[in-house]
């Protein structure tokens, strides 16, 4: 049975799409600068590190061996074969490293009732699911998050058998640090695509209550928590100004910009091993940086774990496959099989179907 969705409803309509195109590509960023220093701590308490080491640990090794040399982490001692770095012996790093989250702060989530501690959440991830407020699920129960504590680092749940579900709203900007390639969009060379390092910062406004069976929006909350900053990787596309006017003069262009990065980071899961949570984006009218419209598309890790980067480097099939997914879904003004997101901070407002296919057609119909 297929859900609601748009990669269900894709792989619905097109099912060649499960036995001709390649498996979904594993990505890896073993070289992401804000893992490795933990990764080399970790080897270093295993085994000497040598400087021949940068082979497993790519080009910045040296630069993350200086580092925590001069943190104290790491012994450098002068021997026969060389010089070779050990861990100084302080506590496990492996151990006192998260498989789940770069994030070192977490939120433990208590039961009012017990008081047992039924789970942990990385920061970013608390203000999201566990706002004072929230719908969490954990083990098939359903609790209602009472208090988040950010003082201790502690929310408080009580049980609930609301028949409800929330959702945050957010505000979200992006700021390019530095561009690391570049390459003219394959079907119109007037759009130059990027990929970069970047700052996405976002600020929780609120959050809805939803109803369980029909989806419908019930009430709307405000909350007042901290902005939180992530760096990533991110691909980037700005309009041509002469594209954009065409647009503007046939939709809501804003709503036609959402709706294509909605639908395309959707699609990425089909070609890249990764899930639509482990994917943001942002479209924006006016970007400083590009002084264009610009549609951000960034890695959810710190550092970027490679799919942005495999976005970047497939942005032409990419493209193609979006177009896809929107045009040939019949419905009239935009669903959850194509443009519509379940995570989306604005829930789902502005969003103009028939110009993100507009968009999209201008973008592929050369390649």
């Amino acid at each position: 049975m297929t859900g609601e969705d748009q990669l269900d409803q894709y792989v619905a309509r097109h099912p060649e799409s499960l036995f001709d195109r390649a498996p979904e590509q594993a990505l890896t960023n073993p070289a992401n600068d804000q893992i490795l220093p933990a990764h080399v701590r970790s080897a270093a308490r295993e085994n000497w590190l040598s400087p021949d080491d940068d082979r497993h640990f790519g080009p910045t090794f040296p630069d993350v061996v200086a580092d925590l040399e001069a943190a104290g982490d790491l012994e450098r001692r002068a021997t026969d074969a060389g010089i070779r770095w050990l861990d100084d012996g302080g506590g496990s790093p492996a151990h006192e490293t998260s498989l789940r989250s770069a994030d070192d702060r977490e939120i433990k989530l208590r039961e009012r009732g017990s008081n047992d501690v039924i789970a942990s959440l990385p920061f970013g991830d608390a203000l999201r699911d566990a706002h004072p407020g929230a719908i969490y699920h954990h083990q098939g129960t359903k609790y209602e998050v009472v208090e988040l504590d950010l003082s201790h680092d502690v929310a408080t749940l009580d049980r609930t058998y609301a028949d409800q579900y929330t959702r945050v709203l957010h505000e979200k900007t992006i700021t390019v640090e530095e561009d690391l390639r570049e390459k003219p969009f394959p079907g119109r060379a007037d759009v130059p695509v990027r990929f970069a390092e970047v700052t996405m910062r976002k600020q929780i406004t609120g959050f809805e209550r939803h109803d369980a069976r029909s989806g419908e929006a019930i009430s709307r909350e405000s909350l007042d928590v901290p902005e939180t900053s992530l760096r990533t990787r991110a691909l980037y596309y700005a309009l041509d100004p002469d594209l954009e006017e065409e647009l503007r003069a046939n939709g809501d262009f804003p709503g036609g910009i959402h709706a294509a990065e909605h639908a395309m980071i959707a699609t990425m899961p089909l070609s890249f091993l990764c899930d639509r949570r482990d994917i943001g984006g942002v479209s924006t009218p006016h970007h400083p940086h590009t002084d264009r419209s610009t549609i951000f598309i960034y890695d959810g890790y710190p550092g970027g774990v490679g799919i942005a980067r495999a976005g970047y480097e497939a942005i032409g099939e990419l493209a193609a496959t979006t177009y896809e997914l929107v045009a040939d879904c019949d419905c009239e003004d935009g669903c959850p099989a194509c443009v519509q997101s379940p995570h989306c901070g604005n829930a789902n407002d502005p969003l103009d179907k028939a110009l993100s296919i507009e968009l999209l057609d201008a973008l592929v119909a050369e390649s």
